[in-house]
């Protein structure tokens, strides 16, 4: 089958991560193509056998250079199927897909604006909570880990981390506020790149806490580092379904979140959930009864390891390609 993905971005965060890893299980018995824009940070990352194609029009939903040049690249690769991501790659292969014969499938990745997905037939939603934004019936699939064999080993320091791109959405400078109450020795470790990392780095500056608060920026060892870690903290303010959720599943030895309108509470018992005003006395009681959450935590959530699999992810995706709606 020649399946094409489409996707107007060209940083790395939990998006593209499930483009690159579903991208290269799918061009081991399909011909697959991946069109992005010109500069894009994780092509590298991608099995030689995908093929990528970097457009070069200007990079708005609405220059007609970038339709046709779109349009032209899915002619000349035959495309079976377009898969888009997000809302700008659905809104552009959308209207493609009204001059051209293949499938068109978009996954909506959180509960966030995209009117487009209400207009295309074939939708997969990351969670059921982003489904609900849909006016019409989708198909919900969760993505899924392959699981690693990782061996615990926690510092003597209580150690809080927490993963994502460094944008406002992740609420990040609503978490290090909190964290400056606390009254016991910690260290916050950060995850992750993006536009925000100059700001939070003066917030850290300005409070004091260059000592507890560490930007690490982009790693490859996530699960070691969440096996390692107390805590994770996801404090969101909007989120679909947070692919750091589904790692903290397998590794983390306890992870606490804000409720951020999306799948996480599908998966999260509602003990882990709390507002951003409660996430200090949260985590002071985490610290304070660490044993006891700890036992909680992987027993009432041990279940979703058997379901956040990658395997469970590709078997579902490859069958929705073959039947559609």
């Amino acid at each position: 089958m020649k399946i094409a993905y489409f996707s107007c971005s060209t940083m790395y965060g939990g998006v593209e991560k499930i483009v690159i890893e579903t991208l290269n299980e799918l061009c081991k018995d399909n011909e697959i193509l991946l069109i992005v824009p010109r500069g894009c940070q994780y092509k590298n990352q991608l099995d030689s056998k995908v093929t990528i194609y970097e457009y070069k029009s200007y990079d708005t939903r609405y220059n007609p250079f970038l339709y046709a040049e779109i349009y032209k690249v899915l002619k000349d690769f035959s495309a079976q199927i377009l898969h888009s991501h997000a809302a700008k790659a659905t809104q552009i292969g959308f209207v493609i897909s009204k001059f051209m014969d293949f499938k068109f499938i978009a996954t909506k990745h959180n509960n966030r604006k995209g009117k487009i997905f209400n207009r295309v037939k074939n939708v997969i939603c990351v969670s059921k909570a982003v489904a609900n934004t849909v006016n019409h019936e989708t198909k919900t699939l969760y993505f899924g880990i392959k699981n690693q064999a990782i061996k615990r080993d926690l510092p003597d320091i209580f150690t809080i981390t927490a993963v994502g791109r460094l944008d406002p959405i992740k609420g990040f400078d609503q978490l290090i506020k909190s964290v400056q109450i606390l009254d016991f020795p910690f260290v916050l470790q950060i995850i992750g790149d993006g536009k925000e990392k100059e700001n939070l780095q003066n917030l850290i500056n300005e409070l004091g806490l260059n000592d507890k608060v560490k930007l690490l920026g982009f790693k490859s060892n996530i699960a070691q580092i969440l096996a390692n870690s107390h805590l994770q903290v996801i404090s969101s303010l909007k989120e679909g379904f947070p692919i750091s959720l589904i790692e903290g599943i397998f590794y983390s030895n306890i992870i606490i979140s804000t409720p951020a309108g999306g799948g996480i509470e599908e998966i999260l018992d509602k003990k882990f959930i709390c507002l951003h005003k409660d996430l200090a006395c949260k985590i002071q009681e985490t610290y304070e009864n660490q044993v006891k959450f700890s036992k909680i935590f992987q027993d009432i959530h041990s279940k979703f390891r058997q379901i956040l699999t990658f395997e469970n992810y590709i078997l579902e995706l490859k069958e929705y390609y073959k039947t559609g709606e």
